[in-house]
């Protein structure tokens, strides 16, 4: 029986993070309490055997249950370099008709299902989805030993993404957001309602800051209309500020910023995965204006989907 080797697992792909480092090279990771620290963007976002499985009662000791799932996530990865410069290159300028400002695009069911896989990749394996895991067993029992947290939350983490892929194939609709005036920042947390391992949501909803520029809001509500399922929009600084600020709620430990320091949320601060109190947030207001969806179908508040949880 062999025994898997250990290795560096991103949660924020290279692929993504690279786009976050500055002139110099370098990623700037904001802390709790003010802290920064400065490192290139392969440094940030790794968590050491973050999808493998090990069920041994000793770190040394192989069990035949033993997996690396790593591989779940290669397809995103792969595809996420050609996403990003299929968005960037989208027409953001409106023709004056319409009046919401978001611009209606065409998209091939291939590219919009690469697009919700590779977005959906970053929520699964965030760490606040990772948390989200093991929150009902530790409620129950308390602080778990740390080789039996880890196990728990990789067995959960396993067909969390193709469960999810599979459900919400190309179906859903999406916009690209571009911030021209104000740089989005990226963190351990942000606002998705996927944390569940074992179900997805009715309405699931993501919206992801993915370089310093482009965000991505995704909503699958219960009713729809088909078309237009992509549209672009561009956002002032202060719609900029806004997601940022519900990046900041829902992150905990790191906050990732190109060049355009933010200054640190109270929510942020406290060192918590946090959430909106409300259902009538930023978030869902923002997805109530993509065309097609009507202000009725807006998804349960996220209280009932995503718990709070340390």
């Amino acid at each position: 029986m062999g025994k898997l080797k250990s290795e560096r697992h991103h949660w924020w792909p290279e692929c993504i993070s690279r786009h976050w480092a500055d002139d110099a090279g370098g990623v700037h990771w904001l802390l709790p309490d003010g802290e920064v620290r400065r490192a290139k963007p392969a440094a940030f976002g790794v968590i050491g055997n973050g999808h493998l499985i090990k069920l041994g009662n000793k770190p040394d000791e192989p069990t035949a249950w033993d997996q690396n799932f790593e591989t779940e996530f290669h397809n995103a990865d792969a595809n996420f370099p050609a996403v990003i410069k299929w968005l960037e290159g989208l027409d953001y300028q409106s023709d004056g008709r319409q009046k919401t400002g978001f611009v209606p695009q065409s998209s091939s069911d291939e590219l919009f299902g690469q697009m919700v896989e590779s977005l959906v990749s970053l929520a699964i394996r965030s760490p606040m989805t990772r948390e989200a895991c093991v929150l009902l067993a530790e409620h129950f029992r308390g602080p778990l030993p740390e080789r039996e947290r880890n196990s728990l939350i990789a067995i959960n983490l396993r067909d969390m993404h193709r469960r999810t892929v599979q459900s919400l194939g190309s179906r859903g609709r999406a916009t690209a957001i571009l911030s021209p005036h104000r740089e989005f920042v990226f963190g351990d947390g942000f606002y998705h309602n996927l944390a569940s391992p074992n179900i997805v949501p009715h309405s699931p909803l993501i919206l992801a800051p993915i370089t310093p520029r482009l965000a991505i809001l995704y909503a699958k509500p219960i009713q729809y209309a088909v078309e237009p399922r992509l549209s672009t929009l561009i956002v002032n600084a202060e719609e900029a500020e806004m997601i940022n600020q519900s990046v900041q709620i829902y992150a905990r430990k790191m906050l990732f910023y190109r060049s355009e320091k933010p200054e640190l949320s109270d929510e942020y601060r406290r060192d918590e995965h946090l959430q909106f109190s409300s259902s009538h947030n930023i978030v869902e207001e923002m997805m109530c204006r993509m065309p097609g969806i009507k202000r009725v179908n807006m998804p349960l508040r996220l209280s009932q989907e995503i718990s709070r949880h340390r």
